[in-house]
């Protein structure tokens, strides 16, 4: 069996982007497989794979599924200096603020900068804490999303690379002649390539178009409206009809499509999967119909029975859903090939927006199955967390009550997707039970807008009725009022400084009482409470009741 290069990883993101750096550098040397954590199975990873972790903190995760004979490397991760132009030519001395998706790759991203790029003052973001007032620019490796809003002073130096130590590891075990310099000058050309190409991530793309052998019976759901879903595709597998799968990016759009195909009559032949996102226009004539000259075939030349799953068919050009259609009418029956297509839109909404061909929706429109958001079936959320614990082999992870209710309160804009990527983040941390302070940046800072949002004058009663049980509503307000104008100032607050400032203000408290006050204010999501010695801040939320108190 021929060697490969598998590169795998938690963010499906991260991965597009180390792909195409060792596209650009090894090129047709070698055969490169991305695979996420979500993805592998017990045969993932054959005997004879190079397997390259996008990470260390995958290391344990995987070592279940990784053959004794393979060879592991974990890749090392540097700031690709193409993109570090605007921080060479800024004058010295300016104060740099570092933010990154977690507090170890900020201070990973920390300590490389003030190497490559020594003569400034870095330091790097936590998450509540308020930005300081001297900070000249935000430096962010393609975390732009995690930048508090109103500050527009930033320096975006793109995703991470792998470094020229790891490339030369890759070398090694493939037994590469490719002397040192000519991959220097490779690495070099990689760099410049993805700092200029404008490649962007899309992330209704697949990593992986492969067939998991999933069925229906794999799938649990507490949700009346899945399971609802799951009947009806299950009847639909038992046809040859074509179907129609939409719904959000992240549903699981093509895990649906793999167990229609599984429960099917097909089910012996292979599953075939061509994502119109994946190639520019130019190329989806060739790569899906063959040229027009024949010499090339398409998949749908050497596709000779089984399913054919189109995804995201809003990106397929219109003048080649005729081909399509074509294909659909007349070669499905001869060939043995069901079709099964999928958008993100609804179907309606796009012919009649002169999107998708009215042929082709009259064939696509006569089954249609609506896979639910995760919003819409937030009952799943809990078995959903535990199955993906259990693929991690992390079974002794817990959440605070806390954390799930954040779960709970959270709208998941990316779906079934995202809650996985929440789940791989939190396996990852070194603490085995999870509060919201464990989550990430970006999900901390959602929820805490949406709490602040949508607080009303009953919640703000009930949360004042909640601090009186315990007495001390008239110190617990002050001490937010202390926090709020700490916040104003750019600055959070030790437990000393606080005690300092009461005492001031003539609320005198012992270490326990103040304690006790934090407590409960973080309880009720009032306050951003830090570990160490960065201090506590009020929170979005807390300034919203404040309001709603004086109101």
């Amino acid at each position: 069996m021929k060697k490969r290069l598998l590169v795998i990883g938690i963010q499906e993101e991260n991965l597009f982007h180390l792909t195409k750096q060792l596209e650009y550098i090894f090129e047709s040397l070698i055969t490169i497989k991305c695979i996420t954590l979500k993805e592998i199975q017990s045969d993932s990873i054959f005997p004879s794979d190079v397997v390259l972790l996008a990470g260390s903190e995958t290391q344990g995760l995987i070592k279940p599924f990784l053959p004794a004979e393979s060879v592991c490397i974990v890749a090392e991760r540097t700031e690709n200096t193409a993109n570090l132009k605007q921080l060479f030519y800024l004058e010295s001395k300016k104060n740099l603020l570092v933010i990154n998706d977690n507090e170890n790759s900020t201070a990973e991203t920390v300590d490389s900068l003030k190497q490559i790029a020594p003569g400034h003052n870095y330091s790097g973001y936590s998450g509540h804490q308020p930005i300081p007032k001297n900070i000249d620019f935000i430096v962010t490796p393609g975390e732009t999303n995690l930048i508090p809003k109103g500050f527009t002073d930033i320096i975006d130096i793109g995703p991470r690379v792998i470094s020229i130590e790891t490339l030369s590891s890759i070398k090694k075990y493939f037994h590469f002649q490719l002397n040192n310099e000519l991959l220097i000058q490779r690495y070099i050309k990689a760099m410049i390539l993805l700092a200029n190409d404008g490649i962007k991530y899309d992330p209704t793309s697949s990593i992986s178009d492969q067939n998991l052998n999933r069925t229906f019976s794999q799938l649990s759901t507490k949700s009346a409206l899945m399971k609802s879903t799951l009947e009806i595709a299950a009847k639909i597998a038992q046809t040859s009809t074509i179907v129609h799968v939409q719904g959000e990016a992240g549903t699981g759009k093509q895990m649906i499509a793999e167990m229609i195909h599984n429960e099917s009559s097909y089910s012996h032949l292979p599953f075939y999967v061509y994502n119109c996102s994946d190639s520019e226009s130019s190329s989806i004539q060739e790569e899906l119909f063959g040229s027009t000259d024949g010499r090339i075939k398409g998949v749908i030349d050497y596709t000779t029975g089984g399913t054919l799953y189109v995804k995201n068919m809003e990106r397929l050009p219109y003048s080649l859903q005729e081909d399509l259609l074509e294909f659909i009418k007349f070669n499905t029956n001869r060939k043995k090939i069901r079709i099964i297509t999928a958008t993100i839109p609804n179907l309606d909404e796009l012919q009649k927006n002169g999107i998708i061909h009215t042929a082709i929706y009259s064939y696509a429109s006569s089954c249609i199955l609506k896979i639910p958001s995760l919003s819409e079936r937030k009952e799943d959320i809990k078995y959903l967390i535990e199955r993906f614990k259990t693929h991690f082999n992390k079974k002794e992870l817990s959440f605070s009550e806390e954390a799930i209710q954040a779960f709970y309160q959270y709208q998941w804009p990316g779906n079934i997707r995202e809650l996985y990527n929440v789940i791989s983040y939190c396996v990852c941390l070194d603490s085995m039970y999870i509060t919201p302070d464990s989550l990430p940046l970006y999900f901390r800072g959602n929820q805490e807008k949406r709490d602040a949002e949508s607080l009303t004058e009953a919640d703000a009663e009930y949360i004042v009725s909640q601090i009186e049980v315990h007495g001390f509503l008239s110190e617990s307000i002050r001490l937010l009022s202390l926090y709020k104008e700490g916040k104003s100032k750019h600055k959070s607050y030790g437990r000393r400084k606080m005690k300092e400032l009461l005492l001031q203000e003539n609320y005198p408290l012992t270490d326990q009482q103040l304690r006790l006050r934090i407590e409960v204010l973080n309880k009720h999501g009032l306050l951003n409470v830090q570990k160490g010695r960065r201090g506590t801040t009020i929170s979005s939320k807390g300034e919203t009741f404040l309001e709603l108190l004086d109101g």
